[in-house]
């Protein structure tokens, strides 16, 4: 039997594109709710594919919902805190729908737009919305295509500060289609995404979704921007990847708890998935758990590969000076997918057992590596890590 809700049947993907949205709202929307008023946009919000009568297998569904749970434990907490969504959809027919939705679900905590609007033509708008004082905006961009997803049709989105992005990239599909010389993806890529061209299969689609971020983070002055990896429901292989922007490093670490109860998750309908098509393939029931024949190869690659990547980065942090932060090196090996603070830990462990680095400003009681804590890391200059 599968782990996913009926609700996805043949959109699994989705369901683990929603399970990461709302993990990270719930403990962003308490976080900046202590202190600012939080503003959602969902610059495409459909609805497309719904199930649910009540819109609970949509984006803005999830959100309002978060929002206004989030909203009543704040309440509960002394805090009264407005929120407010912005819901904006192109298509007539489904913005009927979203309307709908918006005009049963506004409350006074809790204040739901519904726009017939083509976002990337309406931008300003979208920016005046965001920019009340003591606002901090969250925009959601889920395109059905990549080219909305291009850096002239969000750049006024990106320069909102206070306020972070989440952005869906079809890494799959740009992948394919960029050995098509007539497609330009410069407003994506750069302008020198045509070197994208000489590499293959996970190694190109790695380098673009590497070029996108750096271009977000550039364009945007995030501090930092990580990637989550959806993978295909039914293939050894990823789908899209979610690009989170943020200039928080307490963002950087709750998107990471969610990347990695998201990664569980993904395993866990995969493994339901296939399980069930092996059970219909035979005809038996299986009495084991659906992990214990769950097969996957794609994620366990990019995992070595990027936890190799981020060891290097932070490996020469270190290296450049005498003297550098623990929180600097986390953050650092963070922003690459598939890499966790027990990753970090343990190189630096090693490190140190080598004597190729000192660890300064640990607490004596401290059995880990902890960030926010002033530990620094300091060379040694007779040594090489």
């Amino acid at each position: 039997m599968s782990n996913t809700d009926s609700n996805y049947d043949e959109r699994e993907q989705s369901e683990i594109k929603h399970h990461a949205l709302r993990l990270y709202l719930q403990a962003a929307a308490l976080i900046i709710g202590s202190k600012r008023s939080l503003k959602y946009v969902d610059c495409c919000a459909g609805p497309w594919n719904a199930c649910a009568p009540d819109c609970s297998d949509t984006s803005f569904g999830i959100a309002v919902e978060v929002l206004r749970l989030a909203s009543v434990e704040l309440r509960a907490r002394g805090i009264s805190r407005l929120f407010q969504c912005l819901l904006i959809e192109k298509k007539p027919e489904a913005f009927a729908k979203l309307k709908a939705f918006a005009e049963l679900h506004n409350q006074p905590s809790l204040t739901i737009a519904a726009r017939n609007w083509d976002f990337a033509e309406r931008l300003a708008d979208i920016a005046t919305f965001c920019s009340t004082s003591g606002a901090f905006p969250f925009i959601f961009i889920d395109p059905t295509g990549w080219k909305l997803a291009g850096i002239s049709n969000i750049r006024p989105l990106l320069h909102l500060n206070p306020g972070e992005v989440l952005i869906n990239l079809m890494s799959s599909f740009i992948s394919r289609f960029i050995k098509d010389n007539k497609t330009d993806f410069s407003d994506l890529l750069g302008a020198d995404f045509p070197s994208l061209r000489t590499l293959h299969g996970s190694e190109r689609e790695q380098a673009i979704v590497d070029k996108y971020c750096d271009l977000i983070k550039r364009e945007g002055n995030f501090a930092y921007v990580c990637s989550l990896p959806i993978m295909n429901p039914d293939m050894d292989s990823f789908n899209f990847h979610l690009i989170y922007a943020t200039r928080s490093k307490k963002g950087v670490k709750v998107f990471k708890d969610v990347e990695k109860r998201t990664e569980k998750k993904t395993h866990d309908i995969r493994a339901g998935l296939q399980q069930r098509d092996r059970q219909a393939r035979s005809g038996n029931f299986e009495l084991f758990d659906a992990g214990v024949q769950y097969r996957e190869n794609a994620y366990q690659r990019l995992a070595r590969t990027n936890k190799a990547r981020a060891r290097d980065a932070v490996k020469k942090l270190i290296e450049a000076t005498i003297k550098v932060s623990y929180d600097d090196c986390w953050v650092e090996a963070m922003q690459f997918s598939c890499v966790y603070e027990t990753d970090i830990r343990a190189w630096i462990d090693v490190w140190a057992g080598e004597g190729s680095i000192a660890i300064q400003g640990k607490a004596p009681k401290s059995r880990v590596l902890q960030v926010g804590k002033g530990v620094s890391l300091v060379r040694n200059a007779t040594r090489l890590i």
